[in-house]
């Protein structure tokens, strides 16, 4: 309800395909590069911890899959920092694609509505080919 104040470009939920799958598909879907800041990714306490013994999912291999080509860094990331990116486990989440100017005000008035986690991830950006980097 609180994202209908704003003027929402494009929204989707974080689950099966983890942050970079979703992303992938709103950047794809709008022509566009999305850049993620992996600093500000929220993530489960324990979820680096699990991905640093060396476990994974299925569905973590099929969402690098389906990101070959598209998926690029600006940043060292570890194994287990990547396969993060590509965690199915995280329902719940909503990705907002709004104008930079409303982002502040967004997380505030979604902070006011009890959304603690609700922070500001990246920025979109022209490109002439879709694409997610994490900066």
């Amino acid at each position: 309800e609180v994202a209908l104040n704003f003027d929402v470009h494009a929204c989707t939920d974080i689950t099966g395909f983890g942050i970079i799958g979703h992303s992938l598909e709103m950047a794809k879907g709008s022509g566009v590069q999305i850049n993620l800041s992996y600093d500000r990714l929220p993530f489960y306490p324990n979820a680096l911890p699990m991905y640093h013994k060396g476990e994974t999912t299925g569905s973590n291999k099929a969402n690098r899959k389906l990101a070959e080509g598209f998926f690029k860094k600006t940043r060292e990331l570890s194994r287990a920092e990547e396969e993060l990116l590509f965690d199915p486990q995280t329902s719940g989440g909503l990705l907002f694609s709004i104008p930079l100017s409303e982002s502040e005000r967004l997380v505030k008035e979604l902070k006011k509505a009890g959304v603690d986690t609700a922070v500001q991830i990246g920025e979109v950006v022209a490109s002439p080919q879709p694409s997610v980097w994490i900066v």
